[in-house]
């Protein structure tokens, strides 16, 4: 299994209500997206949440699985309309997990 972890700073004037949106359109991804095992969002609970306030984590079978994810149109749409007005930096990173 691989897990895709993506790690998300918003905009400065991003608002809790577009964060929630957000979050809301990525875990709407399971289902809608083949590939997608499980997925979960939410906000950083450690003490550097400064430097990326909220994560992501997408399981997927393998490394092939993440490129068709990546490219799914219902996963480029969520990231255009909920994570590009709003994202100021993001961090992403694919390590394989024994099932």
């Amino acid at each position: 299994m691989i897990h895709h972890v993506v790690l998300f700073r918003w905009a400065p004037s991003t608002t809790p209500e577009q964060v929630a949106a957000a979050g809301s359109a990525l875990l709407g991804m399971k289902g809608r997206i083949p590939e997608v095992r499980a997925v979960s969002f939410g906000p950083n609970l450690a003490e550097s949440r400064s430097e990326y306030t909220h994560a992501l984590l997408v399981v997927v079978d393998d490394m092939a699985a993440v490129k068709r994810y990546v490219d799914h149109p219902h996963h480029v749409d969520v990231a255009k309309t909920y994570l590009l007005p709003i994202r100021e930096a993001r961090l992403a990173m694919d390590f394989e997990v024994p099932a």
